[in-house]
């Protein structure tokens, strides 16, 4: 093909019509064989059903009275036939009879048996058989083998004139096209000998000549107008060349002192972006770093330190009732506190230690190389006499202290995130232990660790003892006033240390890998009760049951889940399945796929605590869930605080863009229901309706004609 394409318009037109013509020459050829082939056959075919017809005729009589003699002579005149190589008949048993063979014929003539009319073809030869009928009735049949290598022949015949006639229409067809084609290529060779001249000596004068009125006439005049029209705009662009030269010579002056400008400019920028940089690492409102630049100076104070072997203390320093000074006085003396209490911090540090405001009452000091322990105990006392100083602001006389919390490198952590969480772990034991105290981060600390080890050995027995439970928090429809579903929650009631709160038991069930049976039991238990609650009667009320990240991430939670409404012969579609948002986060691809399985099984998936996480639409999209629930701690202070009143609007907003449900937790107030009823959520969850209670209880509920909770509406 490239070959082709590298040809000569000459060439390629003279091949063009070479191929068109033998594709033509060929088709015609071989619809003139393929017919004469057929014809031939087809005659032959006939005259041997003629023949057959004869000979069967006048050797009826013969056959039926045996005489041999005259069948003989009936077959005799197939000798006259060319093309007749053998003619046999068979008598009324379907055994030779009489036959006649050409000389210098040798074949094999069929074997006995009364055969039906028939006609096959073969390479060399045509075999037909036909009935001799009496009284329409088969009495015996002719046999005749007919040579066709006359057809052949004939074929052979005609290939050759087809041949001769091809080549002398191709070398014909040559010839034309040969001269033809010049009426094409001859004006297009001028014309390119015109635009290369035009090209080389840059000439737009000259013009190509031409006077057809067919294509390459038409393509000459427009050849002929552009340049004319290029020869116009080159005697504009002389015009305007001399009047842009006059123009940048204006222009030049006036960008030099543009230059001049855009200099001060500059400085100006890089002022301001060196003030940029300095807010961006540091606190507004004190000048101290803040959290950026104390990571950042963290980081490089571990690295020396790792290679120094050194040590680092890290003080966290939280101002003790600071939010009574700031909520009493207003915003201003706190401010202004702040003020005073950084300058008093960095009077107490050295020039390489750091003073950060993590935000507000919140402080941290980073020591990045001390000789002893020692060393930070008596900067952070050295701090704390410091603040107990009285402070005067507008007025006031203000006393304020505060609590620290140490971690030291390496014996507290190696890494910033573990001296900063020991460091804020020791504060709040500071607080514990009265505030207005430094403490060291040590192993006493772990006394809480070994707390959580008494509640894990405690909660293995739990279950098998009955000491946990399940209470059910009703979800409302405010637009029907009813209960539409509810919330199943786990509870644990310890013989000994009472009720042990979810916040407490949840994550140890979580670490020690108890959450998967517990987890098992609590999604039969709730089905099953909901199972109940629907043979009471109440079969439009739906159960959700919260998920853990260890279940989420097992890989029998699918069948746990099927075995579990199997069990309890529910709809799937009268379940909810509910996950957070750090739950799914914390491996997203997995989680994806078994809630796609859940979902596939008919079981709606909630978001809860949707807005405390991640809360990325990107993921979001991905995620297969049904329902959104908004965080309680976006509805605590609606609709007084504008901030949460956008923030749950938002949330609103995407969830029905991506047309998934909604549910609102934590409705305590009459206000907080008009809020999420202008903003036309209708599914509600709160202490304004109830607490979590128990089956019982939430059954008495859903018997009686009343709404839970003080607004006490009518069930429609």
């Amino acid at each position: 093909m490239r070959a082709i394409k590298n040809l000569s318009i000459r060439r390629k037109m003279v091949l063009i019509i070479m191929m068109i013509s033998a594709i033509a020459l060929t088709v015609a050829s071989v619809a003139f064989i393929a017919t004469d082939r057929i014809n031939a056959r087809h005659s032959i075919e006939e005259n041997l059903r003629t023949l057959a017809k004869i000979t069967a005729a006048n050797s009826s009589a013969a056959i039926l009275f045996g005489d041999k003699t005259a069948a003989e002579e009936t077959l005799d005149f197939m000798s006259r036939q060319q093309y007749i190589q053998a003619a046999v008949l068979y008598g009324q048993d379907g055994k030779f009879f009489a036959s006649y063979i050409k000389p210098d014929v040798y074949l094999t003539l069929p074997g006995p048996g009364l055969q039906a009319a028939n006609i096959q073809f073969w390479e060399d030869y045509i075999e037909l058989y036909s009935p001799v009928i009496q009284e329409n009735e088969q009495i015996g049949h002719v046999y005749i083998r007919a040579d066709i290598k006359v057809i052949k022949e004939r074929m052979a015949g005609y290939l050759g004139i087809v041949a001769l006639v091809f080549i002398f229409s191709l070398f014909v067809a040559f010839i034309l096209s040969a001269r033809m084609q010049r009426f094409i290529t001859d004006p297009l060779l001028k014309l390119s000998a015109v635009a290369r001249k035009v090209t080389t000596d840059k000439n737009y004068s000259l013009r190509a000549a031409g006077s057809s009125r067919d294509e390459l006439g038409n393509l000459i005049l427009d050849f002929n107008e552009m340049l004319d029209q290029i020869q116009l705009r080159d005697n504009e662009l002389e015009n305007n060349k001399l009047e842009l030269e006059e123009r940048v010579a204006t222009r030049t002056i006036e960008l030099e002192a543009a230059n001049q400008e855009m200099e001060k400019a500059k400085k100006n920028a890089e002022s301001v972006a060196k003030r940029m940089e300095y807010h961006a690492h540091h606190d507004g409102l004190t000048g101290l770093p803040n959290r950026i630049l104390l990571n950042d100076r963290l980081s490089k104070a571990l690295s020396h330190a790792r290679r120094e072997q050194s040590r680092i203390a890290l003080l966290f320093l939280d101002l003790d009732r600071f939010k009574i000074i700031n909520d009493s006085l207003g915003h201003a003396v706190g401010d202004q506190l702040l003020r005073v209490i950084s300058r008093r911090l960095k009077n107490c540090v050295r020039d390489e230690d750091t003073v950060a405001r993590l935000g507000g009452d919140e402080f941290m000091v980073l020591l990045p190389s001390i000789s002893d322990s020692s060393d930070a105990g008596r900067i952070g006392n050295k701090i704390i006499d410091s603040l107990i100083r009285a402070v005067s602001c507008n007025g006031h006389e203000l006393h304020i202290t505060t609590s620290i919390g140490v971690s030291i490198y390496p014996s507290d952590g190696t890494d910033a995130e573990t001296l900063l969480k020991h460091a804020d772990i020791s504060m709040y034991r500071a607080k514990e232990l009265g505030r207005n105290k430094l403490v060291y981060y040590t192993a006493e600390m772990n006394a809480e660790s070994r707390r959580q080890l008494v509640l894990e050995t405690s909660l293995r027995k739990a279950l098998d003892r009955g000491e946990l439970k399940l209470v059910y928090q009703p979800k409302v429809d405010i637009s029907r006033n009813r209960i539409t579903g509810a919330e199943a929650l786990l509870r644990w009631e310890h013989p000994t240390m009472g009720n042990i709160s979810p916040a407490d038991f949840i994550p140890v069930a979580e670490n020690s890998g108890l959450i998967v049976p517990i987890g098992e039991w609590v999604i039969r238990k709730a089905f099953n009760q909901l199972a109940a609650w629907h043979a009471a009667g109440h079969r439009e009320l739906k159960i959700a049951v919260n998920l853990s990240s260890s279940q989420l991430t097992r890989p029998g939670l699918a069948n746990s889940v099927r075995e579990a409404l199997d069990e309890s012969r529910l709809d799937p579609a009268m379940t909810e399945l509910e996950i957070t948002e750090n739950i799914v986060m914390q491996n997203l691809d997995s989680a994806i796929a078994t809630l796609e399985i859940l979902k596939g099984m008919g079981i709606s998936i909630a978001m809860d605590d949707f807005g405390t996480g991640y809360s990325s639409l990107s993921y979001l999209r991905r995620l297969p869930i049904d329902i959104v629930k908004i965080d309680q701690s976006f509805v605590r202070e609606l609709p007084g605080n504008k901030e949460d009143a956008s923030i749950a609007q938002a949330i609103i907003a995407m969830a029905n863009s991506l047309g998934l449900d909604l549910v609102a937790e934590g409705v305590e107030t009459i206000k907080q229901l008009n809020f999420f009823r202008q903003q036309e959520v209708m599914v509600i969850q709160g202490y304004l309706f109830s607490k979590p209670v128990a089956a019982d209880e939430l059954l008495a509920m859903l018997d009686s004609e009343t709404m839970p909770g003080p607004l006490n509406l009518v069930k429609k």
